[in-house]
């Protein structure tokens, strides 16, 4: 038996435990037992084994057999949400993106501009902008090799090593970036879709992604100045051989090499779909921002990808279905799936199991001040997604701290909704180990840097992103989703 399938049977021991010794009390019905034997083994196969294709299935199948939740509704939950019907055209488009060079020379364009010239930190100025900018249209794991090539191509043109402080300290710029970019920025973004869901769940129907980019927004830019200042002022890499950095050779490939038609009408897809999501939340557009903002978010991009398999460039479509679908990660859709069907079930009052957390949590949440409980669940869930899932570590934090919060008397709603944003951005901010998600598996890995010595600037950046939740980004978040209760 392998180590896997040893994990995999003590979870499943674990369920049956639970399912036969656990008991329906303090609210928690007999449903809500049923529920807790499958999604209690499930959340600890996801920690230990990792967000899987097969788990995800085998979870939701365990819930129908169970008798917890309609068959027919169960598995129209895990394929049929509008997340999954986003992410498979979204994963389609991103490959004609990267495979057309489309993003590689956005990024060479941004970074070669002439008053990079002997000025290095001009230069990491720029690499760090780009970063922002590509992340908007691809996944981070794109970003992630598409830049380690090119900071492999610059660093030995200019006669430095993968061992070097500037490969290694702008390598950290790529992976953390791309992280806090995967959190933040609600384009085309599943995980930011399916955590904004679970925090929805608890009474805050309101609450939607166009809602987490006000106070996003604010958290991703402070984090990328303050990783900026690490670099420039703790590190402080060795950029003496950017001097030699030939930008005007690059700007010259570029131009002998311009972008392709199919780069240009696949970068004008995807910059249609985002503009729908841009005007949906300029409430001054009137009717168009009502309409766009009804429409699911699965409609836009689907409807560009639809049109590019159409679209033709040299008797080819733009997009070959065929070919793009072997792109998708399939294993993540159905993960997500997963993860979007307990977050519509798991508060339901059928299973009590909300009643009982409240009635377990509440004494202790109430016996000291709200911000003292809120930081100490941001510390929580800073510590559990940099050793585990972020996905996990938002169903977890947010299923043991918000319903207690809300439960007390006089509780003000808006800045628990701010505090669960936080959740999510704290969850986001898994940048410390190899386990912490998948960027972090690729980054700190043989094409990327090297482990070992970034802890302590990883760690300083989370302690300074909690501090940051719980004394600036909650108490103006309160008054920024004010509108959401």
């Amino acid at each position: 038996m392998t180590k896997t399938q040893k994990k995999v049977l003590a979870a499943v021991l674990i369920g049956v435990l639970v399912y036969f010794f656990m008991p329906a009390s303090m609210g928690l019905t007999p449903l809500g037992v049923k529920l807790l034997s499958v999604f209690i083994p499930t959340v600890i196969i996801w920690l230990i084994v990792g967000g899987s294709g097969w788990s995800a299935l085998l979870s939701v199948t365990m819930i129908v057999m169970l008798g917890v939740y309609d068959g027919n509704l169960a598995y129209q939950m895990q394929w049929g949400t509008s997340l999954v019907a986003m992410v498979i055209p979204f994963f389609m488009l991103a490959s004609v993106l990267e495979e057309s060079g489309a993003i590689e020379y956005i990024v060479k364009w941004i970074i070669s501009r002439k008053i990079v010239h002997g000025r290095p930190t001009l230069f990491t100025i720029l690499f760090t902008v780009s970063l922002l900018v590509v992340n908007v249209f691809v996944h981070p794991f794109v970003v992630l090799v598409l830049y380690f090539k090119l900071l492999r191509q610059i660093a030995a043109d200019i006669g430095e090593s993968t061992d070097s402080t500037f490969y290694r300290s702008h390598g950290m710029l790529i992976g953390w970036i791309s992280q806090f970019c995967d959190g933040t920025l609600i384009w085309l973004r599943p995980w930011i879709l399916s955590m904004v869901a679970i925090v929805a769940a608890y009474g805050f129907e309101n609450f939607t992604i166009t809602a987490f980019l006000r106070i996003s927004i604010i958290y991703l830019l402070t984090a990328t100045f303050i990783l900026f200042l690490i670099v420039k002022l703790w590190i402080r890499p060795d950029v003496s051989k950017l001097k030699d950095f030939d930008d005007e050779a690059m700007r010259r490939s570029l131009k002998e090499k311009p972008l392709s038609r199919n780069a240009k009408i696949a970068l004008t897809g995807m910059a249609a779909v985002m503009l729908c999501y841009l005007l949906s939340s300029f409430s001054v557009l009137g009717s168009v921002a009502t309409y766009l903002g009804a429409l699911p978010v699965a409609a836009p991009i689907t409807l560009a990808v639809t049109l590019l398999c159409i679209i033709s460039v040299d008797g080819k479509p733009v997009i070959n279905m065929s070919k793009a679908a072997l792109n998708v990660p399939w294993e993540t859709v159905l993960f997500l799936g997963g993860i979007m069907f307990y977050a519509s079930i798991f508060g339901g009052e059928q299973y009590g199991i909300t009643v009982m957390l409240q009635n377990l949590l509440t004494p202790l949440v109430s016996s000291i001040p709200t911000a003292a409980a809120m930081l100490i669940a941001l510390v929580a869930a800073s510590i559990f997604t940099n050793l585990a899932s972020n996905s996990v570590s938002v169903i977890v934090v947010a299923a043991s701290f918000i319903p207690a919060l809300l439960n007390i008397p006089g509780a003000d709603k808006a800045q628990i909704l701010a505090f669960g944003a936080c959740i999510i951005l704290t969850c986001a901010t898994a940048i410390c180990t190899r386990s912490a998600c998948g960027v972090m598996g690729l980054l700190y890995a043989k094409d990327g840097i090297e482990w070992s010595g970034t802890q302590k600037y990883s760690i300083t950046i989370c302690v300074i992103m909690v501090a940051f939740c719980a004394v600036i980004l909650i108490p103006l978040g309160k008054a920024l989703l004010a509108g959401c209760i």
